[in-house]
């Protein structure tokens, strides 16, 4: 697990997940709420000498879309320019200020991670330094929406028992070189931990709901998914939405009675399913 600095959520645990799904509760890991004096980010890799600008390149602003799928105040922009590395990123070494580590125990191996931007462009986690001889590892994720905040949820589940001391983001991530600029938003950079994210193993790939339970929205985590469906417990199907292939999906649930429901994943590969709480 990480440390945590602040708690974004305190849910209940569910008893009837308990026989089929790992339930985790998302710490707050960072929500630049109170700017970035207490977190020593620092960015590089963004140009050469007189094009780069660390103070002003990486930077708390207000949130530019403040919605029910994020409602924080303030968040991380970054500025990447033309003239950046295609691994332009910002990092957080933790012993440097806090002491502190990452490191991943079963059952809570994940990061997550909300981003708002305008292109479609790998995002990237790094960890970096660890202890005794421990390589770097790190994933990679495309966003799936633009213009709009989006979690993107990263498994480090061959990293656990790992000890990590620095943690390294990467938030636009081009195929090749990079020859263009951009600005982008991220914010709630976090880990679970108890008790609101679901996950299950389907066919070697990792099924996750987050949050759960949940009051508006959810994201529906699976590799090419194309059809969501949201079932009671008796079975009847209450909602459908189909749409082109992809490895996440934000689905409004705002209008649901609370409740306990299912979700079921389509693939071309099969169904998948997990009981979903509404809040």
């Amino acid at each position: 697990m990480i440390k945590p600095m602040k708690r974004i959520f305190t849910l209940l645990m569910f008893v009837a997940f308990a026989a089929t799904s790992t339930l985790a509760q998302f710490e707050k890991y960072f929500d630049f709420e109170e700017g970035m004096a207490d977190t020593a980010w620092r960015i590089v890799a963004n140009g050469g000498e007189g094009i780069a600008d660390p103070v002003n390149d990486l930077k708390v602003v207000a949130n530019p879309l403040q919605d029910l799928v994020n409602t924080s105040d303030s968040v991380i922009e970054m500025l990447i320019h033309p003239e950046a590395d295609k691994w332009a990123c910002f990092y957080f070494d933790f012993d440097k200020q806090t002491y502190e580590y990452i490191i991943f125990e079963e059952g809570a191996t994940v990061i997550g991670m909300m981003v708002f931007k305008d292109i479609i462009s790998g995002t990237r986690i790094k960890l970096e330094r660890g202890e005794y001889d421990v390589e770097n590892v790190s994933i990679q994720h495309e966003n799936t929406m633009e213009g709009q905040w989006e979690l993107i949820l990263f498994d480090f589940a061959e990293s656990i028992g790992k000890i990590y001391k620095r943690l390294t983001i990467m938030p636009d991530y081009p195929d090749e070189a990079r020859d263009y600029g951009t600005t982008l938003w991220i914010d709630n950079i976090g880990v679970p931990k108890e008790d609101n994210t679901s996950v299950k193993e389907y066919a070697g790939e990792t099924m996750m709901i987050y949050p759960n339970p949940a009051d508006f929205r959810t994201a529906v985590v699976y590799p090419g998914m194309y059809r969501i469906t949201i079932s009671d417990i008796l079975g009847k199907r209450i909602r459908t939405i189909t749409f082109a292939p992809r490895d996440s999906k934000v689905i409004e649930v705002g209008d649901l009675e609370t409740g306990l429901y299912v979700i079921t994943a389509e693939t071309a590969s099969g169904a998948y399913t997990l009981p979903f709480v509404k809040k």
